[in-house]
């Protein structure tokens, strides 16, 4: 993934600030002496061993002294690495790793809300038979009371007519 914008712009400004020439004497002292020369000596290479020469000569400056300023902010960005990724492995565990949990929360809490729709599928279907059932043995009654209804008015016609006969 590459870097944000900005993002980048933003650590490499704190990287040089904490890294920056001046943060190291030796280093200062020869910032110090070559800044004035560059009018003067437009070459670096010539501007800088001029520059080393005079920090000698005020201050007992020595080339040793230079590079070891170099490994001085060396260690300083290494430094300021290793605190990052400590700082951003806190981070992980804390933040990445909290809302991991939460996601495995949740998806625990949809799978038992996908069993609980399953059992109420379940439960509709069984009430669909069961109300199919009592329909049908519903109309079932209905025909056989019509059934029996017209037949037992049949049976009182039937009787009618025989008394109106008998009765004539």
């Amino acid at each position: 993934m590459p870097p944000a914008p900005g993002r980048d712009n933003e650590f490499y400004a704190r990287l040089a600030k904490q890294t920056d020439l001046s943060a190291v004497p030796e280093l200062a002292k020869i910032e110090s002496c070559a800044a004035p020369l560059q009018s003067v000596i437009p070459d670096r290479v010539m501007r800088y061993k001029a520059a080393l020469a005079t920090a000698q000569s005020q201050s007992g400056l020595t080339k040793d002294a230079v590079m070891k300023g170099f490994e001085n902010l060396i260690a300083t960005l290494d430094s300021a690495a290793t605190a990052f990724a400590s700082q951003s492995d806190e981070i992980g565990k804390s933040d990445i790793d909290g809302k991991a949990t939460q996601i495995a929360d949740l998806n625990s809490s949809i799978d038992q809300k996908q069993k609980e729709i399953a059992d109420m599928q379940q439960q509709v279907k069984a009430m669909q038979a069961q109300a199919e059932t009592s329909r049908a043995r519903l109309q079932q009654a209905k025909n056989n009371f019509q059934a029996a209804y017209q037949r037992r008015k049949a049976e009182i016609e039937q009787q009618r007519q025989e008394f109106e006969n008998i009765l004539q």
